[in-house]
């Protein structure tokens, strides 16, 4: 019993020892040669000459293990330490290329050298869309002010598809390539040189970026906090406009442009005497406007007060509606605003105004000329001709007025109005907009009318308008 207490604790017989210190081997090899050389002896003086030659060719063999181990034990000591083991591979398709994740990260951008850079970016060209070159002096004073420098090498991630956004990179000189993986399978989307922006999502609402973009060569881009950027738009609605174009304009680089409709047309169709750009679009509709309840007299006079109401709620946005491209639709109205005009300036607080007026009128007004009136918007290029406008982005906006879920809604609630949005004005609009628009407020629906099936964004005002997605 004490023998194999002994054992134990202290020989430890089944612990594996090192390969370099293996005693028990050595001293094993040591007897079997020695058996060997015994049995090679007896064989010597009394065996057959074919067991006398196998017995010494096996004593050579196994004598000689020792010597050959200790020659690759001297051979491994004298040779410099390896690089260790290779890092696991990247998989079938690396997100970036390897040596964008390694070594240090990249050096900030001296400022003597970033004021250099910007003033290296050209003047805006007629007709040019680059962010930087659209601003005036005092705007780019005052992003300067809210970002720093920074430099990019070749391969470097600017933002990787799928990360939260959490800053806006604005190119002085260099070139990234913007692309998507689809299928295991990197697709190449846009190349940004430049004056350009990147990440311009970050300052609309906090998504994952949408593409990963990478450096072609040395960059030197200007770099502003998400929260920063964001608080730079509201105290320059101008950007805000030319920002809110360039993410649409963004947004339509993954589109065929060759699958719209016959007289959609494209951004760069618009022609020149008319709405341009990204406009921004509203459609109104009075539910019920043809209802049996109405005599003609009646549809005159809900028609004039709606115009009314809508002219005294683009004034509160300081807009002159009558300055606006409209076109009466019977029951409704469609509102062109131009590209120029902040989008948000036209929502806010134009919507708070507009459902205070319907809530004074609809208080003495009869039930026959009482106004339920849904009003849809988008963000889209418009053309002009001497019929009027047309565009994807009007189609997209009748669409969402008339969409079976929110006529539902207004019928159900009483409300006074009902306002739907698309998913971009949502996003990009809406969500992060202050003053009197609440996002809160909306719910998502699902807009389904003849072969359109999107998401939007729907907020009601006046009688039971609490709301719930659909």
């Amino acid at each position: 019993m004490g023998s194999t207490e002994h054992r134990g604790r202290i020989g430890r017989p089944w612990r594996r020892e090192p390969r370099n210190r293996t005693p028990g081997t050595q001293s094993g090899l040591g007897a079997a040669s020695v058996t060997l050389a015994a049995a090679f002896g007896g064989e010597l003086l009394a065996g057959t000459p074919g067991a006398v030659i196998a017995g010494g060719l096996a004593l050579v063999s196994l004598t000689a293990a020792p010597a050959v181990h200790a020659l690759v034990q001297y051979l491994r000591a004298a040779m410099p330490p390896g690089p260790g083991p290779l890092p696991p591979g990247p998989g079938p398709l690396p997100p970036v290329p390897p040596h964008a994740q390694e070594g240090p990260a990249p050096p900030p951008l001296p400022a003597a050298r970033a004021v250099e850079a910007v003033e290296a970016v050209p003047d805006a060209q007629e007709g040019g869309t680059a962010f930087w070159t659209m601003l005036t002096q005092s705007e780019r004073q005052a992003l300067l002010d809210r970002a720093h420098g920074h430099v990019y090498r070749r391969g470097d991630v600017l933002c990787r598809e799928g990360v939260l956004a959490q800053e806006v990179i604005v190119i002085l000189d260099g070139l990234a390539r913007v692309w998507v993986e689809e299928g295991g399978v990197q697709r190449t989307v846009a190349f940004r040189g430049g004056g350009e922006l990147v990440g311009e999502r970050a300052a609309m609402v906090a998504r994952d970026r949408s593409a990963t973009v990478t450096a072609e060569g040395d960059l030197n881009a200007l770099r502003v906090p998400a929260h920063a950027f964001a608080a730079y738009l509201a105290a320059h609605p101008r950007v805000q406009a030319i920002l809110v174009n360039q993410v649409y304009r963004r947004q339509t680089e993954r589109r065929d442009e060759a699958a719209l409709p016959a007289g959609a047309g494209g951004p760069g169709t618009a022609l020149p005497d008319g709405p341009n750009g990204s406009c921004t679009i509203l459609t109104t509709d009075i539910q019920g406007f043809s209802s049996r309840r109405r005599t003609d007299a009646d549809r005159r006079h809900v028609v004039a007060a709606m115009y009314g109401m809508l002219e005294e709620a683009f004034a509160a946005s300081r807009l002159d509606f009558a300055a606006l491209h409209t076109e009466d639709r019977g029951d409704g109205a469609l509102v062109v605003v131009p590209s120029g005009t902040p989008t948000g300036q036209v929502v806010d607080p134009m919507l708070a105004h507009l459902a205070a007026a319907l809530r004074r009128y609809n208080r003495r007004a009869a039930e026959p000329v009482r106004i339920q009136l849904r009003a849809a918007m988008h963000v889209g290029p418009v053309q002009r001709d001497a019929r009027g406008v047309s565009g994807l982005p009007i189609i997209t906006t009748r669409r969402l007025v008339d969409a079976p879920a929110v006529k539902r809604r207004v019928a159900e609630t009483g409300a006074d109005l009902a306002f739907v949005v698309s998913e971009f004005v949502f996003d990009n609009v809406i969500a992060p907009a202050p003053g009197f628009v609440d996002p809160a407020r909306y719910a998502r629906v699902r807009v389904r009318v003849k072969e359109t099936s999107l998401p939007a964004w729907l907020t009601l005002e006046g009688g039971a308008s609490r709301l719930e997605a659909m």
